[in-house]
């Protein structure tokens, strides 16, 4: 640089990942209340670069394709970086849960930015889908199927980023241990740089449910002007028949047997049902896991 001048440090990003309704833009929203983060929500202009453009240009032969799909992905930084230098903050928290399909494309371009990754299982993800689709939430998927392939999608590259910045979080731990969890978490992301020490633990009592559903239990209950942590249930098992698991096993089951052989203590099973209901050619109640199938 001229003059021996020394570039001003830019913005680090934190992205907060994860399949849709895997608690993303809950730990998301509690991570980006330092005052030292801009909490950018579902930014969206990541996703855009590095997944929507490129998935639409396709593979058109316009001499600048590739230029302009690089510059594009310059202009995501760009912008949120600009954003939180006019904000006074020195992070930016992105909790766009679909960046996870590009993450490591986005940890080469960004070698200093840091990822949490939200895994759950695919028995309470696969619920709140339906819950968003029928809220009006298209993506979520159209059948018990498209809504496994949702999950089974968001995972396929979470082993594409880098293990020295990423932390990943359990959604079942998160709903069993909440204050364990978070301080665990907290403990690990500050070692790596992140502002933690000023979080707001009112951002835990908030529900995200989709709006037809009405709010849902949260981990944070406001008691006497004070946010208290309660466990609550990762998922419904009272609402996972047999039918249910009939029809997403054959879409989730490879995803889900890497993420047990991935992350054996982040990817974690809730207890499955002791009965589940089925239908068709098996009437009656059975053993809910009598293949291992959980």
């Amino acid at each position: 640089m001229a003059g021996g001048e020394v570039a001003e440090p830019r913005p680090r990003a934190l992205f907060v990942l994860g399949a849709p309704r895997s608690g993303t833009t809950l730990i998301g929203n509690y991570l980006a209340s330092s005052e030292r983060i801009l909490n950018l929500r579902e930014y969206g202009g990541f996703h855009l670069a590095y997944n929507l453009a490129p998935a639409s240009l396709g593979a058109m032969p316009g001499t600048f394709r590739d230029a302009y799909l690089a510059d594009l992905r310059t202009h995501a930084a760009w912008f949120a970086e600009g954003l939180s230098e006019t904000a006074g903050a020195d992070w930016y928290c992105d909790s766009t849960p679909f960046n996870l399909a590009a993450a490591g494309a986005i940890a080469e371009d960004l070698p200093d930015a840091v990822f949490v990754v939200m895994l759950r299982h695919y028995s309470g993800c696969i619920q709140s889908l339906r819950r968003s689709y029928a809220s009006g939430f298209t993506w979520a998927g159209r059948t018990w199927a498209e809504s496994a392939e949702v999950w089974a999608a968001s995972y396929r590259a979470v082993g594409g980023l880098p293990p020295g910045r990423t932390v990943m979080a359990s959604y079942e731990a998160l709903a069993e241990d909440p204050e364990g969890t978070l301080a665990a978490l907290c403990d690990t992301l500050g070692s790596m740089g992140v502002p933690v020490s000023d979080l707001d633990p009112g951002e835990l009592a908030v529900s995200h449910a989709p709006p037809s559903t009405g709010p849902r239990p949260t981990i944070g209950v406001l008691e006497d002007g004070e946010v208290k942590l309660h466990p609550i249930p990762s998922y419904e098992p009272s609402h996972w028949s047999g039918d249910i698991h009939r029809m997403v096993w054959p879409v989730v089951e490879g995803v889900h047997r890497d993420l047990l052989e991935l992350f054996p203590g982040a990817y974690r099973c809730p207890p499955p049902p002791n009965r589940m209901w089925v239908h068709d050619d098996i009437e009656g109640l059975v053993d809910a896991d009598p293949a291992g199938q959980w």
